[in-house]
């Protein structure tokens, strides 16, 4: 009779705390239409307790991925809705322009980052991408400045970018190479040409084919990204790791902890190095780790009390790495991916930069106002993969409106930029891949956003726009490409995670003859 009493009274708070809750969201879940949706149960009310995830999981079974799921939402609540995650309102935002007006034009009411969850594992409201207030403001300044420095929108980026790009081609070339042509899986080439860029950057270390710590990083955060899905984003911490969570936690926080070790590991290195006088920093360092180390050093001897230390330092390493590495090598892969499927658009790309360069020397950033198709293609590549099905979430600290609905404080809250990219209203017959609709329509480009939008936006956006336009360029001004085995179907692997993963595949570089 207790456990009733009890279950009963858990009942009761659960439904008046979204009643109440309800008085200040967005339309889809008010509470004056709950008697008109009782005899609907897949409809938009949640339920105490447990909120939409009853409603998710059955659309995610029928629809097939979170992106059909939130599309089906959005038809019937409109462009901003409500969802209910258990006991959490989170609002999703579907149209660029009411983006724009709040994260950008209400920037300081709508940038504060929803860190809980697996995104606080490790990083305990440190790092780039998880913290907020003064902490976040001081340490993306020092990263945005710092990569500038050492190249960040200047030629010296470019430099780098096409000298490790000439030599994961020499080097597969060596290794790789049957029947005149470099026979790769997509993926891995990918990830050690980008991984190596971000990592000279960072560490002044170049990842080769044999590195067998590379390849468990690569293993273990494609295993934690594929495992990772809306229940790791809302649950805190403490309920993860708990018995009840921990035997699906240690696929998740697991990977994430090998890749904090070998950042922790890296930066120990690093500063023995320093210490023993083998590793000397002069003119502000050569790299990332060199101008943090000098940052320490500087607030000590001013007698700073200061955020910057050795395990923040590793943090911020771990969220610069990830970032700046996952997320390009991701979009490549999806990008020649969509390429094999469509040997027209390649034709087209190789006509303009042919007539360009006469075949005579490599693409570089200064033509981008010579390559519209490329540029055109670029954009469709990365509406494509979108590579966040779910995206990261904003943290509302006070009462405001959004499109003229009331929103409360403590809502969590996102611009879908999955959705935005597959809006059949703004993209026309949107999973088709056609670089063609960015040279028709001139105004689509201000509403793709890959790298987010407002504050926190991707502080990496110049380099990876750099990647993607240098690399997928001179690749196919250099080789004709082919498919190993059947053509790879533009479809993800994980249409649940976090990370909209490509599909895996083989490629076949062979060189073309100018």
């Amino acid at each position: 009779m207790l456990i009733i009493l009890l279950l009963v009274t858990l009942l009761a708070v659960a439904t008046a705390y979204q009643w109440k809750k309800c008085q200040k969201l967005p339309k889809g879940f008010d509470i004056q239409f709950l008697c008109a949706r009782i005899y609907n149960f897949l409809g938009p009310t949640p339920l105490p307790i447990i909120g939409n995830f009853h409603q998710f999981v059955y659309y995610g079974l029928k629809l097939g991925s979170a992106v059909a799921v939130y599309h089906h939402f959005e038809k019937v609540h409109g462009k901003v809705f409500t969802l209910w995650m258990g006991l959490l309102p989170t609002v999703y935002i579907s149209d660029y322009d009411i983006a724009h007006e709040t994260h950008i034009k209400r920037a300081n009411v709508f940038s504060k980052r929803f860190a809980t969850g697996t995104t606080q594992h490790i990083r305990d409201g440190r790092g780039i991408i998880a913290s907020n207030g003064e902490f976040w403001q001081e340490h993306r300044r020092f990263a945005l400045t710092t990569l500038r420095n050492f190249g960040l929108g200047r030629n010296i980026m470019e430099e780098k970018i096409m000298e490790e790009y000439h030599y994961r081609v020499a080097d597969y070339t060596k290794t790789h190479t049957k029947n005149g042509a470099i026979e790769i899986h997509a993926g891995t080439f990918f990830d050690l040409l980008v991984g190596s860029i971000i990592n000279q950057l960072l560490i002044s270390e170049r990842f080769e084919q044999d590195d067998q710590e590379f390849e468990k990083i690569k293993s273990a955060l494609a295993e934690s990204l594929e495992n990772f899905g809306i229940v790791d984003i809302f649950f805190p911490c403490w309920f993860l790791e708990t018995p009840l969570m921990a035997w699906r936690q240690k696929k998740i926080f697991k990977p994430f902890d090998f890749v904090y070790e070998v950042s922790v590991r890296n930066i120990a290195k690093r500063v023995a190095a320093v210490e023993s006088g083998d590793h000397v920093i002069e003119d502000g360092g050569n790299d990332f780790a060199d101008a943090y180390l000098l940052k320490i050093q500087k607030d000590q001897r001013d007698g700073v009390k200061s955020t910057f230390d050795y395990e923040t330092m590793a943090i911020d390493v771990f969220d610069l790495w990830q970032a700046g590495q996952e997320t390009t090598s991701t979009t490549l892969t999806w990008a020649f991916a969509c390429l094999l499927n469509h040997p027209e658009v390649v034709k087209k790309l190789r006509a303009e930069l042919m007539k360009l360069t006469g075949g005579n020397r490599t693409i570089s950033l200064t033509d981008r106002p010579d390559t519209p198709y490329l540029n055109a293609t670029c954009n469709e590549v990365q509406r494509i993969a979108s590579i966040l099905n779910i995206n990261l979430f904003r943290h509302i600290e006070e009462d405001t409106v959004i499109a003229g609905q009331p929103l409360a404080a403590g809502t969590a809250l996102t611009t879908q930029m999955s959705m935005l990219h597959t809006d059949e209203t703004v993209f026309k017959n949107a999973t088709e891949f056609k670089p063609e609709r960015f040279l028709e329509n001139s105004n689509l480009e201000k509403t793709l956003i890959p790298f987010g939008i407002g504050k926190r936006s991707c502080l990496g956006e110049s380099l990876a726009r750099a990647e993607l336009y240098l690399i997928l360029s001179n690749l196919i001004l250099d080789f004709d490409i082919e498919p190993v085995g059947t053509v790879p179907p533009i479809k993800t692997l994980n249409p649940f995670g976090l990370l909209r993963r490509p599909p895996t595949y083989n490629i076949r570089f062979k060189p073309v003859k100018h």
